[in-house]
């Protein structure tokens, strides 16, 4: 795609994402999702929804994703409902150089990440 895209709408945000309509059990609360003009994929996504425990164990192993032990930075410009709760357990991908960040409660089903592909 040549054109720019931008949303702050959750529901929109998750399907520019995803592709897809969020599904029955996927809850969005907040979204942030921008792709640029470029014909290469660059895009950076801001989600924050709750899901099952099982959408989340099954979103861990497909992006294998793992423990995050190491700082954490956040873009200046992170939207200012992002805010990573104590309690949150951190997942990135060790294939990921760029930041994504997920920060996941599988009790809750809460899930509020930072994806970034530039």
């Amino acid at each position: 795609s040549c054109i720019e895209q931008n949303s702050d709408d959750p529901n929109e945000a998750y399907q520019l994402w995803s592709g897809r309509e969020p599904e029955k059990d996927v809850k969005i609360l907040n979204g942030q999702y921008w792709r640029s003009a470029h014909f290469t994929y660059e895009y950076y996504v801001y989600l924050e929804l709750y899901t099952t425990p099982e959408w989340l164990k099954n979103f861990i192993k497909i992006n294998k994703l793992e423990v995050h032990t190491s700082e954490i930075y956040l873009p200046d410009d992170t939207p200012s409902w992002f805010q990573p709760k104590i309690g949150l357990k951190a997942f990135s991908s060790p294939e990921d150089l760029q930041g994504s960040i997920y920060f996941i409660d599988l009790k809750t089903g809460y899930l509020l990440f930072h994806e970034i592909q530039l």
